[in-house]
């Protein structure tokens, strides 16, 4: 057991790191979201249609992809704060890329944010927290650091709309950009507190062999393989609410850009208390697959609403099942994240973070191109939400089986 000193400094780490990661991911995950929020107002200068907001987000994902596969080994080379600073000015330089506003700029935009964006950051926060958080509070400190990804999603979607037509979506990208490029030079002073045990010499970055070990080790484990194949239908129904619903509540709920923003932001806003609600629920339970399992029932359940509603539906209706949806399809990962690295090995948390990341972002580089095919031939994003809604059905028909034969 560690001396009461030792006890002090682990529980001051913990403190410090908490609200300040929780922050790190609210500007990371707003820098990644920008493009799909302003796409509305971005689009006619580009000479596109909005719903070809798709591409961006799938390129968007698939450039994470191998971002966040490379990202542990990375955060353990250089030191997790050193990471995630080169990550936010990455994805700073994407977003404030996108203001030039043309569809090739844009194009360029999105592999910058993909390579920024949030995965790698979530992968460096998860090498730290896993470090420093009680075993007990897993659950809730993952969640709560996790909360500020749709806190991210509500302040793109109340603030941006109404920035981008005060001053211009172009004016609006570059203060987002700004501001991630501060929040990267603001966490200097982490650096001593939490890269003391990163690994020295060796690449900077990893080789393929580094790369697939763990994406192998994952894959080989039945447990770890359903959560993969879990995350990847969970973060494709999260995509769809968070970079569709504006398009969906414009396009089929007859709301104006403002309103429509307005429905991101109140999903957003139920899944960041969501979020914090399920991790302490799965800590206190003791069953994180079981909480894993009602989410995967709830986000269809509410997918399926989503699905059939009518713009004549009253508008307290309808923002009540943005509600619901964002508290189930956007407040899954802390719960997700914990339980990933729970069954990683010691102090290889962020790279099996990352292995299982792989899958949640493959979700997003597939889904929203099929949605836009979907679009293409029947104009309908109801029916999007539907099949999205059976496909987490199903996922959370498979992990109750398996809690059924024993696994928490």
């Amino acid at each position: 057991m560690g001396s009461p000193a030792s006890a002090g400094t682990s529980r001051s780490l913990y403190l410090i790191a908490l609200p300040c990661l929780a922050a790190v991911q609210v500007l990371s995950t707003m820098a990644f979201n920008t493009g799909a929020v302003l796409t509305p107002a971005a689009a006619p200068d580009m000479g596109v249609s909005k719903d070809d907001v798709a591409y961006f987000v799938a390129l968007v994902y698939l450039t994470s992809i191998f971002a966040i596969l490379a990202s542990g080994a990375m955060a353990r080379r250089l030191g997790p704060i050193r990471f995630t600073q080169i990550a936010l000015l990455i994805s700073a330089s994407g977003v404030a890329l996108l203001s030039v506003g043309h569809i090739a700029t844009a194009m360029l935009a999105a592999l910058l944010i993909g390579m920024g964006g949030g995965g790698p950051v979530t992968v460096a926060n998860s090498q730290t927290l896993s470090r420093v958080a009680p075993p007990h509070l897993s659950n809730v400190t993952f969640s709560i650091t996790q909360s500020g990804v749709p806190l991210a999603f509500a302040l793109s979607g109340a603030i941006l709309p109404s920035v981008a037509e005060a001053i211009g979506w172009r004016h609006a990208a570059l203060t987002v950009a700004l501001i991630t490029a501060t929040a990267a030079i603001a966490i200097q002073p982490l650096r001593r507190l939490y890269d003391d045990e990163r690994s020295s010499g060796g690449r900077i970055f990893p080789r393929f062999a580094t790369i697939a070990e763990p994406l192998a080790l994952c894959w080989r484990d039945p447990p770890l393989r359903l959560l993969c194949l879990v995350g990847m239908v969970y973060s494709a129904t999260q995509s769809t609410v968070t970079n569709f619903i504006v398009n969906y509540g414009m396009d089929h709920l007859r709301l104006d850009y403002v309103a429509a923003g307005a429905l991101l932001s109140a999903a957003s806003l139920a899944a960041v208390a969501g979020r914090i609600g399920w991790g302490v629920l799965a800590d206190a339970l003791s069953r994180p697959l079981t909480m894993l399992a009602a989410l995967g029932f709830i986000m269809a359940l509410a997918g399926t609403t989503v699905a059939l509603a009518q713009p004549q539906w009253p508008r307290w209706i309808i923002y009540a099942m943005a509600v619901v949806i964002g508290a189930s399809a956007v407040s899954w990962n802390g719960v997700y994240i914990s339980e990933c690295a729970r069954r990683a090995p010691a102090g290889r948390a962020g790279e099996f973070v990352g292995a299982t990341s792989f899958f949640v972002f493959l979700g997003p580089v597939l889904w929203p191109t099929l949605l836009r095919q979907l679009l293409y031939l029947t104009q309908s994003y109801p029916l999007g939400f539907a099949l999205i809604a059976v496909c987490a059905a199903l996922c959370a028909i498979a992990i109750s089986s398996r809690v059924r034969r024993g696994e928490r």
